[in-house]
């Protein structure tokens, strides 16, 4: 019994092996390639291995990413909508659980957001700060960070290092006027009225003869005329 169990198990192997070379032969293959994979295929079948558990590895961890995404969304949406006085403190624990997620570094953007409200300046300045240092230029919050850091640094009267934010501003587009308004009133909280003229006078040359700029660009001559005469 102990030779007949043998010589089945040794047949089995020649029959699948037998399969497998009639399959190769079937699909036509260049004589070399058959040959490669002949000598190669266990090291062929660890590479197959190693590709289906990647696929799956990644597959299930898009998927948890996806999971924790949208929680995290959700966990910020009900942070923004508990109690003035008890906000902070759910935005704090909810960039913390979810300190990966895009949806984190929003509920920051709100906690800097409400030291501005709060009139603490400084602190908002600081978390405005930090934020830009992980912020790729590319990335919709930059702009909008940026516009929050310079206003806090306005607000402190660090008129210098405002006016360099109000001044990247105005070389992103969506935020050019932002940044040109920034810039000359700035000059204006200082008595440097004839550089707000020129700044002013620089984002008028800018806007070019774009007709949707019309009203805006009524208001900054309007600006400009009540700055010559010092009125």
């Amino acid at each position: 019994m102990g030779n007949e169990s043998a010589f089945n198990k040794k047949l089995a192997a020649e029959t699948n092996l037998d399969k497998v070379e009639g399959l190769l032969d079937h699909l036509n293959l260049p004589p070399k390639l058959i040959d490669f994979i002949r000598a190669n295929h266990r090291a062929i079948q660890l590479v197959i291995a190693i590709v289906i558990v990647v696929v799956v590895v990644w597959s299930l961890y898009g998927s948890y990413r996806e999971r924790i995404s949208v929680e995290a969304s959700t966990a910020l949406s009900a942070a923004l909508a508990t109690k003035p006085d008890e906000q902070a403190d759910a935005l704090r624990a909810m960039a913390d659980k979810y300190s990966s997620t895009s949806s984190a570094i929003w509920a920051k953007v709100e906690l800097a957001h409400l030291d501005m409200k709060n009139g603490a300046f400084a602190d908002a300045s600081k978390k405005y700060a930090a934020l830009l240092v992980d912020l790729q230029k590319s990335n919709p919050l930059y702009p909008l960070v940026l516009f929050g850091l310079a206003q806090s640094m306005e607000a402190e009267k660090r008129y210098e290092e405002a006016y360099g934010q109000y001044d990247q501003l105005k070389n992103i587009q969506g935020y050019e006027q932002i940044g040109y308004l920034g810039m000359g009133r700035l000059e204006e909280a200082q008595g440097n009225n004839e550089k707000a003229i020129a700044i002013y006078n620089d984002f008028l040359l800018s806007l070019g003869d774009d007709p949707s700029s019309a009203q805006v660009k009524a208001e900054i001559t309007a600006k400009i005329s009540q700055l010559k005469t010092g009125k």
